[in-house]
């Protein structure tokens, strides 16, 4: 597909501000696979396993199919400078107390994921004061019971780390470039130097394991081994696959809109769904399947709405808010979902480890996130209790219970 002049020249200030690049930090497609590019005249040391060890000899939980799941969240007040962790039961009548208090600036921007199989959480939280706050945040390590551990800063401000299936951490850090002189015509966007740095868990040893210099690097997922970027540069975006042992890069899509979000991995198919901006229609957004083996693109959806908040849904199937924000419409899947918790924007936030249950937010304005789930094969759905008057970030479901 020919990419409109709008989506191919040189990205401005102006343009990029217009939907706001920073939200996809908080959170593309056109073209053929190409060749295999590498990063560095070769690849970094590998990263100590200590950390890896950590996780399946102290927190790693034998499976217990009898337990109800639950699912750790972390809840904010509202300007608080700190955070706790909570382990709540699905359908329980309120969260468990406070298993750990991370503290950070005042009112920061927290975002979590639990390590596989196990009660450990990695956090990412605002902790350097700076007028500047792209790379301002820390990665923490979080252990119910325990002293949250820094592990690392330059942290991109409100980024999500990336934990792999085997319990791999990934975060994007940075530092920041010169600012564009006053008087450039166009105005231009700093351009920064951006790395995906692996961590261990145990000691917070770093290694980098993609470098790029632009605007953004943001781990879009892992699939088959591999780290899924999207990457956002002064000319142009693309989305590659990152080998994260030796740091071979493949370019999947060579040439998109830089507006891409909400991103999410279907395994089974080998395919990278997220939300984009229209190529030649700047008032449609779209939601697209991409194929991660031939780099096909697959146009699912589109739309006036800018809140499609698409995910992959286990088993098959696409999830997403319509217009309108009518609540969760579930399209493909075994089982209906419609507008469970009734009009909002529903967010997908996590997927069980043997895909039976999904945790979502649920928003309104002026209204706290409401989490909730539902049982992927019946499309049941069950409260996840919370504490009230807090902002809360869903970082997924947890072992039932740690070794002795």
């Amino acid at each position: 597909m020919r990419l409109s002049s709008y989506a191919c020249s040189p990205l401005t200030r102006r343009r990029l501000h217009r939907i706001a690049l920073p939200c996809a930090l908080l959170a593309a497609l056109t073209g053929t696979m190409t060749a295999v590019l590498a990063d560095g005249d070769a690849p970094a040391p590998a990263i100590s396993r200590v950390g890896r060890l950590l996780v399946p000899t102290a927190v790693a939980a034998p499976a217990d199919s009898s337990a109800p799941p639950s699912v750790a969240i972390l809840a904010t007040p509202p300007g608080a400078a700190r955070t706790t962790l909570h382990v709540a039961p699905i359908g329980g009548a309120k969260a468990g107390p406070a298993l750990a208090t991370l503290r950070h600036l005042s009112d920061a921007v927290v975002r979590a994921r639990v390590v596989p199989r196990t009660r450990l959480v990695v956090a990412t939280a605002e902790t350097s004061p700076s007028s500047d706050r792209s790379f301002n945040a820390s990665l923490f390590r979080i252990q119910p019971g325990a002293e949250p551990v820094a592990l690392c800063d330059g942290v991109v401000h409100a980024s999500r780390p990336l934990v792999t299936a085997e319990g791999r951490v990934f975060v994007s850090r940075g530092v920041a470039g010169p600012e564009p002189q006053p008087d450039n015509e166009p105005a231009q966007l700093r351009v920064d130097a951006l790395t995906i740095d692996e961590v261990d868990l145990a000691t917070g040893a770093i290694r980098a394991v993609h470098r790029h210099t632009g605007h953004l690097a943001f781990l879009a997922g892992a699939w088959n081994g591999e780290l899924v970027l999207y990457r956002v540069s002064p000319a142009s975006a693309d989305i590659v696959l990152v080998d994260p042992d030796s740091g071979a890069t493949r370019v999947i899509a060579p040439s998109i809109p830089p507006f891409a979000r909400d991103f999410s991995i279907d395994a089974a198919a080998g395919a990278l769904v997220f939300q984009e901006r229209h190529e030649t229609d700047p008032g449609l957004w779209v939601i697209d399947r991409l194929d991660l083996a031939r780099g096909k693109r697959t146009r699912l959806e589109a739309s006036a709405s800018h809140a499609l908040a698409p995910y992959a849904w286990p088993g098959g199937g696409i999830a997403y808010t319509p217009e309108r924000a009518t609540g969760l419409f579930v399209v493909g899947a075994r089982a209906a979902v419609r507008s469970p918790l009734g009009p909002g924007i529903d967010a997908i936030q996590a997927v069980s480890q043997d895909g039976a249950w999904v945790a979502a937010l649920h928003t309104n304005p002026s209204a706290f996130a409401v989490p909730f789930a539902i049982r992927v094969e019946s499309g049941e759905v069950a409260a996840i209790p919370a504490p009230p008057g807090a902002r809360i970030a869903v970082a997924g479901f947890t072992a039932a219970k740690e070794e002795p």
